[in-house]
């Protein structure tokens, strides 16, 4: 275990120890504070006397923590990569819900386009004209928005693919490092 692991580890146990000397005497209130120091200085020169003997021991593989260190920073990418390519299939999937309702909404306007005949009489072409445009406006609107939806899909799915290839170049570093 490399000396900073053990630092830390022993840090983490002092302040653990403090902790609970302190929250101890609280609820009891019997504990003196010479018996909380006391019992503090012991760990601490428990703490000392292991560290030091770690710094004494030889240090015994640097290449295989160096290569330890690579997997672990690997892996993490790995990680990293695989929750970034499903928010991007979430997203993904989520325009392509938009993408169908927007081709719902066309085919919709479609319909009300071809009723309007029915509504307006002989003698109304100009309220017929005038719903005709406002129906076509909207029918041009929802077209441009599906444009931007279809561009953005193969944004997506472009990126999707791109990430995905990274993470195969570093599945195949992992995999080939981690034969025993």
């Amino acid at each position: 275990m490399p000396l900073k692991s053990v630092r830390r580890i022993a840090v983490v146990l002092l302040l653990a120890s403090a902790a609970l000397s302190t929250s101890a005497r609280a609820s009891q209130g019997a504990l003196s504070d010479a018996l909380v120091a006391n019992e503090l200085r012991a760990l601490t020169t428990s703490v000392d006397k292991l560290v030091e003997t770690l710094q004494q021991s030889p240090c015994p593989a640097t290449e295989d923590d160096d290569s330890l260190r690579k997997l672990e920073i690997a892996i993490a990418y790995l990680n990293f990569r695989s929750r970034r390519i499903e928010m991007f299939e979430q997203d993904l999937q989520a325009k392509q819900t938009q993408r169908s309702r927007v081709e719902d909404l066309l085919d919709q306007f479609q319909r009300e386009e071809d009723s309007l005949s029915d509504k307006f009489g002989p003698g109304q072409q100009e309220g017929l004209q005038k719903a005709r445009e406002d129906v076509h406006f909207r029918q041009q609107a929802l077209k441009d928005r599906l444009s931007r939806l279809d561009e953005e899909i193969i944004l997506l799915q472009n990126r999707i693919m791109d990430m995905q290839s990274q993470i195969d170049s570093v599945e195949s570093f992992v995999e080939k490092n981690l034969v025993f």
